[in-house]
């Protein structure tokens, strides 16, 4: 058995030693590197609460892997450990669970399906501290069970002791592995009929204390003192608690339902096999409490805080945090399947197994061969393409910013090789602008305002949508860099994930505060206390002579009987246009005459709301549609039967509802345009697809019937838009109400989802 563990041991090393990330990826990772290279907590090298013992082993690993190979990035220093980490606990495991099974047989498949998991697999390659944490966690409850068992033993005491100074010493790779030892030992400390005397309890709290304060006391003297640390720690658990889907602050049935999915099915890949693992595991609990309460009561104290906290106080959308269920789950799956003897055992553990290698190999070779889409992205705005090198200044959302940060560039001895394509982006002269998180778009305005004629590239989030801040004339997406394996579950909830890189000339015009042009946006207007009734909402047009056309749009957000809001439009050469909307939507075409805009760099448009009654009441309003242009440019809005514009940050979806009638305006070019309309399937809120009907001015266009996600592409002639004045109709004869179906209040009728609409 022994020689069997450890040839399991080096097989799973070996095949990770293949696998190793070529870039750094999560935030963490980036922190943990630069932990390795400079220990500065207070600058989130790494970020608190500091992970020290984690940072001095992965100092080791980084020192062994230059000195085997100068060139290799730190990203297969810190995969390395987590590679050792994983091989490591095949024994470990095995041990743990014979304590809790007293069953070779469980023990060892309940051990083979843990590892060869899908979480588990490819954990145990990526750059973070998951898997040593877990490794140090595995081996206290071990050691704490062994003298649970047998306390009289005095092997089982000194195994004891040394379960409690790695419950110490653990909590110092990874916090929260405290959740997994502490309440063991505990237990093991206060269960009556162990056999330990108070001198072996006392040695073993020593034991753990010690182990704590070996890591604690340096951290403390390299943090500047407590109240460094403590000033560091705060600010972390502010963004944890304020950045993050967790239960504990949003307490609504569908994020719990998504915590359990997130932490008990989903970790296995596919929907149906993590489901039959979870069914057949909750029998193997019956089965275990019914046969064996002697070990039920370990079990749940060993993983039951654990898993409680998981779901209370982390985003388990970050499923690398579900990885210690893992362990229960896949020894309650075998313990279950024991009940038909070993073949059975042995039948439903190699089913899992295969099914899990089967998804997870082949994502790690992915993963192997492109590394982070960061990482690609950033080498890709090094490298520019064609005219794009012109620009002079490099901008980024701030969730990209670590990776920039990271460096320093290629050469002997360098954390970052040069496959990597990873340097500090000043190392190709040109200008950073790393504005803050939440409003990284008036970086941009501020820029263009003081130097009118610069090109930029910019680093994006495809999460976030503040680019629709900006003239879409003036920026081109010239990358798009993805992961190239599912997402679920091998790096669900990574920050940064996906990355796109533009090249922005200067814009046509630009909006500053108080605008809601996309769901995302309106959240920080409402959250900055902007809007055009409580402040002006400025709009920077870039200086012409000639005449343009504009169109603006937007709600107003007051209720049935408040008054109507008087808006207005105008400039620094006086008012432009003035117009009353009543509550709801409205829609509204300008015509700005030349000389409006005339000047040099970029003039403002304000736009202001009162109460039209003269009342001086507070009318808020939202503006939600803005575009300007000149003649001959492709110009379209939502005039009316659309709804405002919805986000889920969770998927980072972005889409507005339509409803039995939405028009759209289509600036007439004389020359056709072609429409692109891209849906949801109907079928998930209709028994059967819709008729979707669109017309011009009389005209036909077309007709389809969506029964799937869908993209419709329509050419409208030139004759029909113009006889149109440049509405087109899109009608369908299905809609529902979710007030009427008992979902929610709204009383809306919603017929399509419509994710993206384009005129070109």
């Amino acid at each position: 058995m022994h020689r069997g563990l450890a040839a399991l041991a080096v097989l799973f090393l070996l095949a990770h030693l293949f696998s190793l990330p070529p870039t750094l990826e999560d935030i963490d990772s980036v922190n943990f590197a630069l932990g390795v290279q400079d220990f500065d907590v207070a600058r989130h090298q790494p970020h608190p609460p500091g992970y020290p013992v984690y940072i001095g082993l992965a100092k080791v690993s980084t020192a062994v892997v230059e000195w085997i190979r100068p060139l290799q990035p730190s990203s297969a220093a810190l995969g390395l450990l987590s590679a050792i980490a994983g091989a490591v606990l095949i024994p470990l495991l095995f041990l743990l669970f014979r304590h809790l099974g007293d069953d070779d047989t469980v023990a060892w498949w309940g051990m083979a399906v843990t590892v060869c998991s899908p979480l588990f697999w490819f954990t145990a390659l990526r750059p973070l501290s998951d898997m040593v944490g877990l490794a140090f966690a595995v081996a206290s409850q071990w050691l704490a069970l062994s003298a649970w068992w047998d306390g009289r033993n005095p092997a089982a005491r000194r195994m004891l002791l040394a379960g409690a100074v790695l419950c110490g010493v653990g909590a110092g790779v990874r916090v929260q592995t405290l959740m997994l030892t502490a309440p063991l030992l505990l237990a093991v400390l206060l269960w009556p009929g162990t056999g330990l005397s108070l001198k072996d309890r006392a040695i073993a709290i020593g034991g753990a204390l010690t182990g704590a304060l070996v890591w604690v006391v340096p951290l403390l003297a390299a943090s500047g003192g407590l109240g460094g640390y403590l000033a560091a720690l705060g600010t972390q658990a502010g963004e944890d608690f304020s950045g993050v889907v967790m239960l504990w602050t949003t307490r609504q049935a569908r994020v719990a339902v998504d915590a359990v999915l997130n932490s008990f099915v989903w970790p296995w890949k596919d929907f149906w096999t993590g489901a039959g693992v979870v069914l057949v595991a909750v029998l193997g609990l019956a089965r275990l409490a019914w046969r064996m309460p002697r070990r039920f009561v370990p079990l749940l104290i060993a993983f039951g805080p654990y898993e409680i906290f998981h779901l209370l106080f982390h985003e388990t959308a970050t499923m690398r945090y579900a990885l210690p269920l893992v362990l229960p789950v896949a020894f309650l799956l075998v313990y279950a399947a024991a009940a038909l003897g070993r073949i059975g055992a042995g039948v439903t553990a190699v089913a899992v197994i295969a099914s899990s290698l089967a998804q997870t190999v082949p994502a790690a070779r992915a993963y192997a061969r492109d590394g982070s889409p960061a990482f690609r992205a950033v080498g890709k705005l090094m490298t520019g393409a064609g005219d794009d090198d012109r620009a002079g200044v490099i901008a980024m959302h701030a969730a990209l910013r670590r990776v920039d940060e990271w460096g320093p560039g290629p050469g002997p001895g360098s954390p970052v090789a040069p496959a990597a394509g990873v340097v500090p982006l000043e190392a190709i002269a040109v200008r950073v602008v790393r504005p803050p998180h939440g409003h990284e778009w008036l970086a941009l305005v501020e820029l263009w305002r003081q130097e009118p004629k610069t090109m930029v590239k910019f680093l994006a989030d495809p999460r976030r949508t503040d680019l629709a801040l900006f003239d879409p004339q003036a920026r081109r997406r010239f990358a798009a860099e993805r992961w190239t394996f599912p997402v679920i579950p091998f790096v669900a909830g990574i920050r940064p994930g996906d990355a796109d890189v533009y090249y922005m000339r200067p814009p046509g015009w630009m909006l500053d505060r108080g605008w809601a042009l996309t769901a995302e946006v309106g959240g920080i207007t409402e959250r900055d206390g902007a809007g055009p009734h409580r402040q002006p909402s400025i709009a920077w047009i870039r200086g012409r002579s000639g005449a343009a056309d504009l169109i603006i749009g937007g709600r107003h957000l007051g209720a049935a009987g408040d008054p109507p809001a008087r808006l207005t439009l105008d400039s620094d050469r006086g008012p432009v246009d003035s117009w009353q909307v009543s509550p709801g939507y409205f829609f509204r075409r300008i015509v700005v005459p030349a000389g409006v805009l005339d000047g040099s760099g970029y003039v403002p448009l304000r736009v202001n709301s009162t109460a039209a009654d003269g009342s001086g009441r507070v009318v808020p309003v939202a503006l939600e549609q803005f575009d300007l242009q000149p003649e001959g440019t492709v110009m379209f809005g939502f005039v009316d039967g659309w709804f405002e514009p919805e986000y889920n940050p969770t998927t980072a979806q972005a889409w507005r509802w339509i409803s039995e009638q939405g028009r759209l305006w289509i600036r007439p070019l004389g020359r056709d345009v072609l429409l692109t309309i891209t849906g949801e399937s109907p079928l998930k809120y209709f028994d059967k697809p819709p008729s979707v009907r669109v017309n011009a001015a009389g005209t036909a266009l077309t007709q389809f019937s969506p029964s799937s996600d869908f993209t419709e592409r329509i050419t409208i002639p030139a004759k029909a838009l113009a006889a149109s004045g440049g509405i087109v109709t899109i009608d369908t004869d299905l809609w529902f109400s979710p007030a009427e179906r008992g979902e929610s209040p709204d009383k809306r009728h919603l017929a399509l989802r419509i994710y993206a609409v384009r005129v070109e």
